[in-house]
């Protein structure tokens, strides 16, 4: 009778609670990048767009957040009633009192489609549950967990089966009739000191830099354990991540689980100029095995450290790399970013030509522009993408940067070059957009080493000189995707979608077409990446 009583009562209770999204994140999904980037890109106030996920409470001192997160439609009738208004304007349960909110929603990603080349059904059945709240906008959390069986499309089947995880949704069980099933939870607890101090001690993800894909640290991987403490002053932002990764390729014993590796990132932004139009980001983390005769290595937990130098100090075997993100609003609505990493780096090597294997670079070049020809919520973003064969790699997989055998920035890995194109548009509830992927790369072959498999110890590499891009068995991947989306809920990011993707990848070996008609039902909360 009690529970009959609370289900009930909290229903009707929560119903009549004053209204607003209330979220301390903005979610990582596109669709949210797609809404806000125009926002950012006329900011003077000095919005520090590269590290993500963003605060909600930040992007409303900048634009009218709450307003993108809120129903404008025709007010009928049926929206007045309980079911209208939870379905198309408000969270299933929200709770306003005095200086505590808190909401809980549903999470559905389901999804029907067609492998016309195969002639092979594929679908997606998610369902989960969000909680999310804070108190006095100082401490708040979040936790979301999920519960999955998909069946996949050919080329992503086989790497499942490869590396039994699901990219950016962690290990899977086979069950019959080729599908899978996985579940996940990420997780946090955070409290924000003032407009200067932030700390968040979390299971989930995260992305530095402004382009779709990261080369420093992508939301491309599972979600992992962190601590992050956050300080802004004046123009200057500062970010320190503790990071706790998984080795799964090592063999382990099953009453101890996977081995563990760890990680400390660094991550200083500044504005540059009166208007705040240039940002500069310098990166820079270090990866280390716990080794019985070191244990945690206490000179990585100093937050104000240089890492290389201090690394090179203790003559480590640790993997050591350095980034830079670049960010210029040129002009209102037109954007350019760009990033670098060097993962070794010698000059006179680099001189020479003689291709030498430690020469392990990145380079991301991209534009975005925004409300294109005057047309509002039209937009273009291009990107290109190079990396050089063995980047990521080290000697061991203790090392390598990678976790839950995913890679931590792009998921093509290294020897590659990528551009990707996105337009976009956006009326009233509904959304079009249309992406084209080219790249190329180097495959490796049977059991050698060539720079591409960034799991690989690059101490087994073919030779020291002689080595180019794309060497290997060279492959092109050539991907369209268009999509046609209606948001029914802003405030919970449910969206109605259909869609078409043709997908090709050939070499030597031959040619592998994938050509997958789909539409679904989706909480758009996380991107997931299956173009690979």
């Amino acid at each position: 009778m009690r529970l009959r009583f609370l289900l009930v009562f909290i229903p009707l209770y929560v119903s009549l609670l004053p209204l607003k999204a209330q979220e301390f994140f903005s979610p990582m999904h596109r669709d949210w990048a797609i809404l806000t980037g125009g926002f950012l890109s006329v900011d003077t106030t000095g919005f520090y767009t590269s590290v993500r996920p963003y605060m909600a409470c930040e992007l409303r001192n900048i634009m009218p957040y709450d307003s993108l997160r809120q129903y404008h439609g025709r007010d009928a009738r049926w929206l007045s009633t309980w079911f209208g208004r939870k379905l198309r304007k408000e969270h299933l349960f929200q709770v306003r009192q005095d200086d505590f909110r808190l909401d809980i929603d549903p999470i559905v990603n389901l999804r029907m489609g067609r492998e016309q080349e195969q002639g092979r059904n594929v679908f997606t059945n998610t369902r989960g549950v969000m909680v999310q709240g804070d108190y006095k906008d100082k401490f708040y959390f979040y936790t979301r967990f999920y519960e999955n069986q998909e069946r996949f499309v050919n080329y992503v089947d086989s790497l499942v089966r490869r590396d039994s995880v699901v990219p950016g949704q962690g290990k899977v069980k086979f069950l019959e009739s080729e599908t899978f099933d996985f579940s996940q939870a990420v997780g946090g607890l955070g409290y924000r000191l003032n407009e200067h101090f932030d700390f968040l001690l979390a299971t989930d993800k995260n992305f530095l830099g402004d382009g779709y894909r990261s080369l420093l640290l992508s939301d491309n991987a599972y979600s992992y354990p962190f601590f992050r403490a956050q300080m802004s002053f004046w123009k200057f932002r500062y970010a320190v991540y503790y990071t706790v990764l998984q080795n799964m390729r090592e063999p382990h014993d099953d009453n101890s689980g996977y081995f563990r590796k760890y990680a400390t990132i660094h991550y200083l932004s500044v504005n540059v100029g009166r208007m705040n139009r240039l940002n500069l980001s310098l990166f820079e983390g270090v990866l280390w095995k716990p080794a019985a005769y070191r244990g945690f290595e206490l000179h990585y937990l100093n937050p104000m450290l240089f890492l290389r130098p201090v690394e090179n100090s203790l003559d480590s075997p640790d993997n050591a790399l350095l980034g830079l993100n670049v960010r210029w609003n040129i002009h209102k609505g037109h954007v350019v970013y760009g990033q670098l990493l060097l993962d070794e780096f010698l000059l006179d090597e680099v001189r020479a030509g003689k291709g030498w294997w430690g020469n392990k670079q990145g380079l991301q070049f991209g534009y975005k522009g925004f409300d294109l020809f005057g047309v509002p919520a039209l937009g273009f973003q291009s990107e290109i993408n190079f990396v050089r064969p063995f980047t990521y790699q080290h000697r061991t997989n203790f090392q390598d940067y990678t976790h839950a055998n995913q890679p931590l920035a792009h998921p093509l890995g290294a020897d590659f070059t990528e551009w990707l194109a996105f337009a976009n548009y956006r009326w009233r509830s509904f959304g079009v957009e249309v992406r084209f992927q080219y790249a190329v790369s180097g495959q490796d072959t049977g059991t050698s080493n060539l720079g591409n498999d960034i799991f690989k110890s690059y101490e087994t590499r073919q030779g020291e000189y002689g080595n180019r891009m794309y060497q290997g068995l060279r492959t092109n991947l050539t991907a369209f995707t268009g999509k046609l989306s209606y948001c029914i809920n802003p405030a919970t990011g449910l969206v109605l979608e259909a869609g078409l993707t043709q997908r090709e990848r050939s070499n030597d070996d031959g040619t592998q077409a994938t050509q997958l008609i789909f539409f679904g039902l989706r909480t758009s909360l996380d991107q997931h990446y299956f173009d690979f």
